[in-house]
């Protein structure tokens, strides 16, 4: 960052000539209205989608409700959850007596329109008169009409609440970093201890945030106080999770990190792939906004510049190293929507970081309507797109659809205390409130999560999150029930591995292949209605 500036940058895109002037208010609110049509067909488009590991951290929050504390079996302390804040979030919410999933379908909306009101704060607080308005239309034609942002919205998760905190946090970040202000790092490093609450991996925006400080002040006390605003929130509560749950990272963390890096650093490379060339191709206009200023806006490329680019680097190189997601609608690529748009905006206008440009500078708003126009037109396109993530995301999870109607029949048909193998650990568990579980897949298992040098068997291994797994250990303890492959069960076969037309896991794969198997459980199937068949083995009694 040694090239930063942190002076007023106002160098017109378009020349110095043109005319200062705003926007007519009613080609303004044309342009508002259209982004707001975009949103609510949308919302209805993608209404339906509820993600079946949303009803895993339901779990948690049922269970803390009802006393047992954020577990998910009762008397076993295993983080199998990501987001603290959203699981605290619904906890807290569950006294207002709406189900469940209507709490984090609640949660996820709001969030969603927080950030529309943060762009108006954010456009309208921090910026001069005349560029309030095409900021503003700039950021929400291209986060707001988002349908990767909308779907999950919906989809019960904490992804549009990480969206918001992070966007808050970068946001802000850009436009106070080269501040002397000891209060506005200190409240920094608080929302950043917030963000990280929600999703670990944010602890990285906060690495470059620290550094940037210190490259741009050339003192390390701006960084401290960002760092003591982080703790202030962040530490008490590392300190009782690592307490309450005896590790200091997520059990997520180790069952996701199985597969072996080359084959994560293939899928992170096609995820990346494959969100680049869907509609409306937002990383790439921003890329070439990017490149504009580079190498054409010398007086852009601000301090605030190189901190965003570099925040937006160290997200897509920890996405690509994860090996990317399996879920649909770009769960990992979203919360990066807004640091993208950023980056355009930095190219339209010259946003000071010291919120003091210069109004009686020229600047034509041509290039900033061209651009809302592009934006809006490309997120349209989203409506007649055949990108089968984005597709998945406009019905309800099929995992979770058919897991509601297995763990309800578990809830009603078997012994309380039964002891359940199952790859479905959302609405199957979820269901069955009075059941124990035992994750095969080891999100909420310690034991598989953090098995070691796991072989790589079934077709279905390589997807991310489902390459761990254990059938050995799972067989040792002695389950009353055996669900393998997917929610609704299947017949247990060695040939499985091979299929890819059925969900088939490593502990199916290892629980098959174990000689005493089918002497010791014995293949049920029940009819739950004309389309859906339960199939599951149940230990034999001794005798």
């Amino acid at each position: 960052m040694s090239e930063a500036k942190t002076g007023n940058p106002t160098e017109p895109i378009v020349g110095t000539n043109a005319t200062t002037r705003s926007i007519p208010w009613s080609i303004g609110l044309a342009l508002f209205l259209l982004v707001g049509i975009i949103a609510v067909m949308g919302l209805r488009q993608h209404r339906e989608f509820f993600h079946d590991d949303a009803y895993i951290t339901l779990r948690y929050a049922n269970q803390w409700q009802n006393g047992q504390g954020p577990v998910w079996n009762e008397s076993e302390r295993v983080e199998g959850y990501t987001s603290f804040l959203h699981l605290a979030t619904l906890y807290s919410l569950q006294s207002l007596e709406l189900t469940p999933e209507t709490l984090a379908r609640i949660v996820g909306v709001l969030s969603y329109l927080s950030i529309g009101i943060f762009i108006v704060g954010f456009s309208f607080r921090f910026h001069t008169t005349y560029l309030r308005i095409p900021l503003a239309l700039v950021l929400m034609a291209s986060i707001m009409t988002s349908f990767p942002l909308i779907a999950w919205s919906w989809g019960g998760l904490e992804t549009s609440l990480y969206t918001f905190l992070l966007m808050v946090c970068i946001y802000l970040f850009t436009t106070w970093c080269s501040r002397q202000s000891n209060s506005k790092h200190l409240t920094l490093g608080i929302l950043f201890g917030l963000t990280v609450m929600t999703r670990p991996e944010a602890v990285l925006f906060v690495a470059v945030s620290i550094l940037a400080l210190w490259a741009i002040h050339r003192s390390f006390k701006p960084s401290l106080i960002l760092v003591l605003g982080f703790c202030l929130i962040y530490l008490p509560y590392f300190l009782w999770r690592w307490n309450y749950y005896g590790e200091p990272l997520p059990n997520t963390y180790y069952a996701k990190l199985g597969t072996p890096l080359y084959k994560r650093l293939q899928d992170g490379f096609y995820y990346l792939h494959t969100f680049v060339r869907t509609a409306p191709w937002l990383p790439l206009v921003a890329i070439g906004c990017w490149l504009y200023t580079l190498f054409k806006q010398p007086d852009r490329r601000t301090a605030a510049w190189y901190s965003l680019s570099a925040h937006c680097l160290i997200g897509v190189i920890y996405i690509v190293w994860t090996g990317g997601d399996h879920m649909p609608a770009y769960r990992f690529w979203t919360p990066l929507l807004p640091v993208f748009t950023l980056l355009i905006a930095y190219t339209l206008f010259p946003i000071d970081p010291e919120g003091n440009s210069d109004d009686s500078k020229s600047l034509s708003l041509t290039p900033a309507m061209v651009m809302v126009s592009l934006l809006l037109s490309l997120s349209f396109l989203q409506f007649l797109s055949a990108d089968e993530r984005m597709l998945n995301a406009r019905q309800a999870d099929p995992a979770g659809a058919t897991g509601k109607k297995i763990g309800t029949y578990i809830s009603t048909h078997f012994p309380d205390d039964s002891l359940i193998a199952t790859n479905s650990a959302g609405a199957v568990a979820f269901f069955a409130p009075q059941k124990q579980f035992i994750d095969m897949l080891g999100l909420n298992d310690r034991q598989i999560a953090k098995r070691e040098n796991v072989p790589m068997l079934t077709y279905w291994q390589q997807f991310p999150g489902h390459s761990k797994g254990d059938g050995r250990y799972v067989i040792s303890r002695e389950p009353d029930y055996i669900i393998l492959g997917p929610a609704q069960g299947t017949v247990g076969k060695i040939e499985n591995k091979n299929r890819q037309n059925l969900v088939w896991f490593l502990s199916d794969q290892e629980i098959v292949e174990q000689t005493d198997f089918l002497q010791r459980y014995e293949l049920k199937q029940v009819q739950i209605h004309d389309t859906l068949t339960f199939t599951y083995y149940q230990r034999k009694q001794s005798h």
